[in-house]
C-alpha cells in the first residue's frame, strides 16, 4: 500500500496535539485548583502567584512548540523553542515534586507530572528533524 502525501503531515500534526493536551487541560485545572482552595494552594511549592506564572510560561511554550513541530520550524527558532519547552518542563516538575513528596495533596501532584512528561516530548518532538511530507 502505498502512503498519501498528506500521511507523514498528518501523522506528525496527531502526535503532536496529543502532547499538547495534557498540558492544556492539567494545568489549568491545576491553577484553578490552587486558586480556589486555600490548603492547595499552600501546598504548592512556588505559591499561588509564581504557580500561575509558570503555568502562563508553560503553556505558551507548549503553544510554540506545537506549531514549530507542526510548520516544521528548523535552525536557532527551533532550539530556543526546544529550549523554553524544556525549561518549562522542568519547572513543571518541580511543581509536581512539591505536591507529590511534600504536601498534603500528593495525587494533585499528578497533573503537574503528566504535564511535564507531555512537554519533555514535545521539546523532544520540536528538536526532531522536520518529515519531507
Amino acid at each position: 500500500m502505498t502512503g498519501t502525501p498528506v500521511g507523514a503531515a498528518t501523522l506528525r500534526w496527531v502526535g503532536t496535539l496529543a502532547w499538547l493536551l495534557p498540558p492544556l487541560v492539567e494545568l489549568p485545572l491545576l491553577v484553578g485548583l490552587c486558586s480556589g482552595i486555600p490548603e492547595v494552594s499552600r501546598a504548592a511549592v512556588f505559591g499561588t502567584p509564581a504557580t500561575r506564572i509558570a503555568v502562563l510560561f508553560a503553556l505558551a511554550a507548549a503553544m510554540a512548540g506545537f506549531v514549530a513541530v507542526v510548520r516544521g520550524t528548523t535552525g536557532l527558532a527551533r532550539a530556543a523553542v526546544a529550549g523554553a519547552l524544556s525549561i518549562a518542563a522542568g519547572i513543571v516538575a518541580a511543581l509536581a515534586a512539591g505536591f507529590l513528596f511534600d504536601g498534603e495533596f500528593p495525587l494533585v501532584g499528578l497533573l503537574p507530572a503528566h504535564s511535564a512528561l507531555a512537554l519533555a516530548m514535545l521539546a523532544r518532538a520540536t528538536m526532531r528533524e522536520p518529515a519531507d511530507s
